[in-house]
């Protein structure tokens, strides 16, 4: 048996029925096994759409991502999306082909030092070049994307390695590390602590984030009487999706982190956003994020300890429920979680204007008639009003990295794993020219999602980081076309609506949601800045 057939045999045993992918000199041999084996692959335009794709499928489905570039260029493409999924703790594969191992150091087509370029933004990344040691890295690589804080790992495989002939053929079945049968006990600490807490806090990480865990926070919450509030935004204390958390999180007595680092989104853990008496635990399945937990907290961390999310919670279920909470700490929270004070509706003077506020809200009210509606949303100031007025629908935002770009590749993803659910994914002008060829592959692929731009002309986020820093007159090299991207999408085979009316709104949604085909809702809108409800 080849080698390449192998290796698609070891990820059919992990589960895999998809791979997205690009194809390429290199990785052909992987694209043949694939058809005896009965692997999906999902034929993208641009590398970085086949990990968007897989970091989506990963977190839509609750298994494993696998993405599958070719060498060189194709490589360098997919390196920004692996930092996107590490952020958002995602567990992907990424397979690239690489040069021939019998040729290194001679300047072969496309030799480079694939490792050290993707070791940055990786758990695991390993070059394989013999065929003894395919069955071993594989392995690793799957189970170092699943287990502690999950996460993107990388296998370059050397094309003649691919080709070889495998001596013993390795099982089918993953072998996966030992899970211990008993969860971790809770510290006297931690018990102490949470038993004495008067406004505890439960902080939850990105890989957290996806509906099939919305279950397992709730049951921990009404178990222990402890507020679990989830993470997984870059503007953190500020994300308007949790509306004025802020002002309670400073109050807070006891907090509990579960995957989820004390970086830039918690404001480093500094005193002032939060309280200088507060007790910290951190329970992180990352040794360096923990080493950074205690450099920003010092002593006010009383624990730290390597779990994964999962083993985190079930350890805290043990717990005995918080029995010292102050009287409607939770309703309070929740209430200001709640609040949506939009100061932009009281300023409008039109208000039939399509502006960020009134699209947002007329599209919610829109998809409130519609069943079997769920929602991606990218970054950018429209990607704020959309995650904080249209929170019902929302399964995934473009995460905690801060990039944008990847949201028609997740909503493609999604579609292909919820086939008969309508997935729309949200953006900007800007945020849409960075994978509209992508089209092509919804069209193609039969994966009839609805494109929603929320059109302004400009990059409306650093247009108001030039007004407020520079003044107004310095806006300068930010500025968009009014481009028709709902013609682009029909060229490509798909439905396309222009819409510069708020009448014009309702109408376009019924007949792009009714087209069965990928569909671009292309609305001129007036940017107004993000939304910000946290005055803590």
């Amino acid at each position: 048996m080849k080698a390449s057939a192998a290796l698609i045999r070891i990820l059919k045993g992990a589960g895999v029925r998809t791979i997205f992918a690009l194809s390429g000199n290199q990785i052909m041999p992987l694209f043949d096994a694939c058809l005896d084996e009965n692997i999906r692959i999902v034929h993208v335009r641009h590398e970085a759409a086949a990990l968007y794709m897989a970091e989506a499928h990963a977190r839509i489905t609750g298994g494993l991502g696998v993405a599958m570039v070719t060498a060189g260029a194709g490589l360098c493409n997919a390196i920004a999306p692996l930092f996107t999924a590490s952020q958002s703790q995602t567990p992907v594969l990424l397979l690239s082909g690489d040069s021939e191992a019998s040729l290194d150091n001679k300047g072969s087509f496309q030799e480079m030092d694939q490792v050290r370029i993707t070791s940055a933004v990786t758990k695991y990344s390993q070059r394989v070049c013999r065929t003894s040691d395919l069955a071993e890295y594989t392995f690793a690589a799957i189970a170092a994307a699943r287990t502690g804080m999950p996460g993107p790992a990388h296998l370059a495989l050397a094309a003649d390695v691919l080709t070889s002939d495998l001596d013993d053929m390795p099982p089918a079945e993953q072998r996966d590390p030992a899970i211990t049968a008993e969860p971790t006990s809770p510290s006297d600490r931690l018990a102490a602590m949470l038993a004495a807490a008067k406004t505890p806090l439960i902080i939850a990480g990105p890989s957290l984030g996806m509906p099939h865990h919305a279950a397992t926070l709730r049951s921990l919450e009404r178990r222990l009487q402890v507020p679990v509030v989830l993470m997984d935004s870059p503007r953190g204390l500020n994300d308007p999706r949790l509306g004025n958390f802020k002002s309670m999180a400073r109050r807070a007595d006891v907090i509990i982190l579960v995957g989820k680092p004390v970086d830039f989104s918690l404001a480093y853990g500094a005193v002032g956003p939060f309280s200088a008496e507060a007790k910290w635990f951190a329970y992180i399945g990352d040794e360096r994020i923990l080493a950074q937990a205690r450099g920003n907290l010092g002593d006010r961390l009383q624990e730290m300890v390597d779990l994964s999310p999962a083993e985190a919670i079930a350890m805290l279920e043990q717990l005995a429920p918080a029995g010292n909470v102050t009287a409607n700490w939770h309703e309070s929270l929740q209430d200001e979680i709640a609040r949506r004070d939009v100061a932009a509706a009281d300023d409008a003077e039109d208000r039939q204007e399509l502006n960020s506020l009134s699209f947002v809200s007329a599209v919610s009210d829109i998809l409130a008639s519609h069943e079997n509606i769920v929602a991606v949303s990218d970054g950018g100031e429209i990607g704020q009003w959309v995650q904080s007025m249209l929170t019902r629908h929302l399964v995934m935002i473009n995460g905690v990295s801060g990039a944008i770009g990847g949201s028609l590749s997740y909503a493609m993803a999604i579609k292909q794993a919820l086939p008969d659910t309508h997935v729309l994914a949200f953006m900007g002008d800007g945020t849409v020219g960075f994978h509209l060829a992508e089209f092509e592959t919804a069209v193609r692929e039969n994966m009839p999602v609805v494109v929603v731009i929320g059109n302004d002309l400009q990059w409306n986020a650093e247009v108001r980081i030039q007004e407020r820093d520079f003044g107004p007159d310095r806006v300068f090299a930010c500025g968009l076309s009014d481009a028709r991207y709902d013609e682009v999408a029909s060229a490509l085979g798909g439905h396309g609506e222009y819409v510069t009316s708020l009448a014009e709104l309702a109408p376009a949604f019924a007949r792009a949601l009714a087209s069965g085909r990928p569909a671009c809702i292309n609305v001129r809108i007036h940017g107004l800045a993000a939304p910000t409800f946290a005055n803590g």
